[in-house]
């Protein structure tokens, strides 16, 4: 999902911020596990009412495992990119499970690719002065091609404002 906004100072800056397509929130998952725990927990509750305590722990064991699977799952694809665009710059936030990470780029010497990669595959990857980042990567392919296009819009938007042109 990309989401496109004016930024809150007084630098005329603009926001971008790509976020990866999770179909649930982590509160409702949170909800399909408490729905799903108690599901078993009544199951097991029966036998080990006649003594067969065992299935009391295996069902401990299993809502454990399964709720860790669905921790890793839901956290393994939550990923966010924020591109802020002012007049110098271009920082671009990344968010991920397992780190953020902050690059700036200077504005008026930005480009902005799509390379195709096999089979339909695209990257879009910022380019300058010999450095290059790959953004959006956990996007779906249209989510990219819309990206691509904001982030040159708002970079284009930036050199209407007074700083350096160059090729895109």
């Amino acid at each position: 999902m990309i989401d496109i906004r004016p930024g809150s100072n007084a630098r005329q800056t603009r926001i971008i911020e790509a976020r990866s397509n999770l179909s649930m929130t982590l509160d409702r998952l949170a909800l399909v596990f408490l729905v799903l725990s108690a599901a078993t927990l009544l199951v097991a509750l029966g036998p080990f009412l006649f003594g067969y305590w065992p299935i009391m722990v295996a069902a401990v064991v299993h809502l454990l495992v399964v709720g860790w699977c669905l921790r890793s799952g839901w956290r393994g694809n939550w990923v966010r990119e924020r591109m802020t665009i002012d007049r110098d710059t271009l920082a671009i936030d990344h968010y991920d499970a397992r780190q953020r990470t902050h690059t700036e780029w200077p504005a008026a010497w930005v480009r902005v690719q799509v390379e195709e990669r096999r089979m339909g595959e695209r990257q879009v990857i910022v380019t300058c002065h010999g450095r290059r980042q790959v953004i959006g990567q956990f996007l779906p392919v249209n989510e990219k091609l819309a990206l691509a296009g904001a982030l040159k819009e708002s970079l284009g938007a930036s050199d209407a404002r007074g700083g350096a042109s160059n090729y895109r």
